[in-house]
């Protein structure tokens, strides 16, 4: 006849907590959007050969940008020297930790038109491959008698 729930302290908790993760859910959502173009962004697409990472350097010399690969950790920098004595010089850096089937070894870079790309190829070892199957010519052939 009545439907009487009973009241619990912790579904406030949780509902508070259900509205925070909602809050930080859509600032991570948008994030790309809002940070697309600054200096900190960049693009990476991928194929099975190789990974592409599109870094925007507009502005910046290439002659001013340095990479540097110690382990599986990428880190460009780029110090653009001021044009003024009382203008700063701008630094920029980014670490990127690259996965492992990927071979940094074999690392290009290229700048044009204000974009660095950098192109690092998919380890060999990890790329899928067929495997011939031989038949031996010492197999019997099972007869009923």
């Amino acid at each position: 006849m009545f439907n009487l729930t009973r009241w619990s302290p912790f579904d406030e908790l949780f509902d508070f907590q259900r509205a925070v993760d909602r809050m930080f859910d859509q600032f991570w959502s948008d994030l790309p959007a809002r940070t697309a173009g600054t200096p900190g962004s960049f693009k990476v697409t991928t194929n099975p050969d190789e990974w592409r990472l599109e870094v925007p350097m507009a502005g910046i010399d290439p002659k001013h940008v340095s990479l540097e690969v110690a382990g599986q950790t990428l880190t460009i920098r780029a110090e653009v020297p001021s044009d003024g004595k009382n203008a700063p010089v701008t630094r920029y850096e980014r670490s990127v930790t690259v996965p492992q089937f990927l071979d940094l070894d074999k690392l290009s870079a290229s700048h044009r038109h204000g974009m660095l790309e950098l192109k690092v190829p998919v380890r060999e070892s990890v790329k899928p491959r067929r495997i011939e199957i031989k038949a031996g010519e010492d197999q019997k052939q099972l007869t009923t008698a």
